[in-house]
């Protein structure tokens, strides 16, 4: 069986061997998600464990990383495209900003997927 492994940054899906690196503007006193991943099956099944580390805590906040349920996000051309109206086991990551800061802020990661492949990432936070 035949599986895909995918780095998401909010809905921004990447494959290729680059680092991702997305912007994001959270309001003062609220949290946003700014990570979440996933390695599916093309029967929309889990292809396994996805590992998730922060590699560079923010310095006005903090970030939760969990295991959770998410919406995958597959090009109409992938034949996973159907689990995208469904959600799938995955691992997602929320920064919560430090109560009344408002100003710049960014977190990484690296992710390490079932069959070894491997993906640093960066969140530029902007509070607002």
């Amino acid at each position: 069986m035949r599986r895909s492994s995918v780095v998401c940054l909010t809905g921004l899906v990447m494959l290729s061997d680059a680092a991702l690196a997305q912007s994001y503007t959270v309001a003062a006193d609220h949290q946003a998600r700014v990570y979440y991943t996933y390695s599916t099956n093309p029967d929309c099944t889990s292809f396994g464990q996805v590992i998730v580390r922060l590699t560079q805590a923010p310095q006005h906040g903090r970030v939760t990383i969990r295991n959770a349920t998410v919406y995958p996000n597959f090009p109409a051309s992938n034949i996973r495209s159907v689990c995208n109206r469904r959600r799938v086991p995955g691992v997602e990551a929320h920064y919560i900003p430090e109560r009344g800061y408002t100003g710049p802020d960014s977190v990484s990661f690296e992710t390490i997927f079932p069959d070894g492949l491997y993906r640093q990432s960066t969140a530029t936070i902007s509070v607002r």
